[in-house]
């Protein structure tokens, strides 16, 4: 019920120059909290989810979650409401968003509901769920992150990690390491997987020899930071492309 009034009243809030010394962001974020902090953030629709239990035993920082296993400054947009200053976990093994639970409701950690969670942001780093109704051709689904935003393209990744299961002398522990992410480039409305040298020729078949030249030059890169290659080669294919419509147009 509570959400439904925090969603309402902030148009009017905004329009009727309450919050005009704000930008207009700030001022949602601004608005939000305050509303959150007097409602109660455990008595909005945030608070839906599992009561989270810890299913994997480990001893180190080889773990399942995003960066670290400690909790880290985000937000999430969840079932149609967008809140901030929350402190959250990324289970990539799983896919799932971990939010820490406020004392006063016993603390603990709550397990979002995986399908009202449209999107989070976590120590800077943005990620969005992409669903099969986007495009049936991705190998997995889920939450992926955006590594590079323009007019022209979006570049996401889908992180994923493998488990080994260990012993030492008490029992059993798990260790997780970097999997082989998926990269995924939306381009004219269009989501394709560029995993390979192939399938980015394959996308711009006119650029081909640009292309091999740039994996020739950046081969370094790619084999010591795969991620930071594929954003350099997205931006090194759009100044491309933009050169190409600049010719035509003359």
């Amino acid at each position: 019920m509570f959400d439904f009034f925090r969603a309402a009243l902030m148009p009017f809030l905004v329009f009727g120059g309450i919050l005009l010394s704000y930008g207009q962001e700030e001022a949602q974020i601004a608005y939000y909290n305050s509303f959150d902090s007097n409602v109660g953030i455990e008595n909005t629709d945030l608070y839906q989810g599992i009561i989270y239990t810890e299913k994997y035993r480990t001893i180190n920082e080889k773990t399942q979650f995003f960066q670290t296993r400690e909790f880290q400054s985000g937000s999430v947009c969840y079932d149609g409401q967008c809140y901030y200053n929350l402190d959250l976990k990324y289970d990539v093994y799983e896919d799932e968003v971990l939010i820490r639970l406020i004392t006063r409701v016993g603390g603990g950690t709550l397990k979002l509901v995986k399908d009202y969670v449209e999107s989070f942001q976590i120590d800077g780093h943005n990620f969005v769920k992409i669903l099969p109704k986007d495009t049936p051709s991705l190998a997995s689904y889920g939450f992926y992150e955006v590594t590079h935003e323009s007019a022209t393209f979006t570049l996401f990744i889908k992180h994923t990690k493998k488990s080994f299961d260990r012993k030492d002398r008490k029992s059993l522990y798990y260790e997780f390491l970097e999997g082989q992410g998926e990269n995924v480039l939306l381009y004219k409305g269009m989501y394709t997987v560029i995993n390979s040298k192939k399938d980015v020729v394959n996308l711009f078949p006119n650029l081909k020899r640009e292309i091999d030249k740039f994996y020739n030059v950046a081969r370094g890169l790619r084999k010591s930071n795969p991620d930071g290659f594929r954003i350099s080669l997205i931006k090194r294919i759009e100044i491309l492309l933009s050169q190409t419509t600049n010719q035509s147009e003359k």
